[in-house]
């Protein structure tokens, strides 16, 4: 069955709307802790908090989704979206935390390149979501989703080349485990982007 995607429940658009800006601001707070390095208690504490805060817009999504009748679009898709939106800031929460907790002198180039990516995938997030809204140019928002498929290709490159890098020439074990275990968090925060793009993707399909 073919259905408009024009919100008869602007509400959840407004809360898309408001958690999409929440990553767009929490990858900027990354983006700067990977590259300043410093007051990295306070930053990683800031991020928690934001963490905290999208938490609560997609507690308070799902709960109008199941007291709601009618939906702008499927029931599965607006759990999908709110619950993928907050996969997001949690990995990113979690990476910023493995970067403390680790004790590294300092994010390698290719920490800060991966957390780049993050913030623009973020930032491609935001101007998609938003797009849902109405549906009404779909090929800006098919740019957005392709840009960040695009982010997750470059991500998964960097990721490889990395890994193979410190099997060439192995830093010392502890290093070692260190660093892989901060790449992988950044690749997964990355694939969490790129699991939204998936997401809003469908919803465009279904709605078409």
């Amino acid at each position: 069955m073919r259905f408009s995607l024009i919100p008869r429940e602007p509400k959840f658009f407004d809360m898309f709307d408001e958690a999409a800006a929440m990553l767009g601001r929490a990858s900027n707070k990354f983006l700067e802790l990977v590259v300043q390095f410093d007051r990295l208690s306070e930053r990683s504490a800031e991020l928690k908090q934001a963490e905290h805060d999208c938490d609560d817009v997609i507690e308070r999504i799902l709960t109008v989704l199941d007291r709601s009748f009618i939906t702008p679009f499927d029931r599965e898709d607006i759990h999908s979206l709110a619950t993928s939106l907050d996969d997001v800031l949690d990995s990113m929460e979690e990476t910023a935390y493995r970067l403390v907790v680790l004790r590294i002198d300092r994010p390698s180039q290719v920490a800060i390149d991966m957390a780049r990516i993050i913030k623009d995938a973020c930032s491609h997030i935001e101007h998609a979501v938003h797009l849902c809204r109405s549906i009404k140019d779909v090929a800006t928002l098919q740019q957005h989703l392709v840009e960040i498929g695009r982010l997750e290709n470059e991500a998964d490159q960097l990721y490889r080349e990395s890994e193979a890098a410190l099997f060439a020439s192995p830093p010392d074990i502890l290093s070692l485990i260190k660093l892989r275990e901060i790449y992988g968090w950044l690749e997964e925060t990355v694939d969490s982007c790129r699991r939204v793009a998936h997401v809003i993707s469908q919803i465009v399909i279904k709605g078409a």
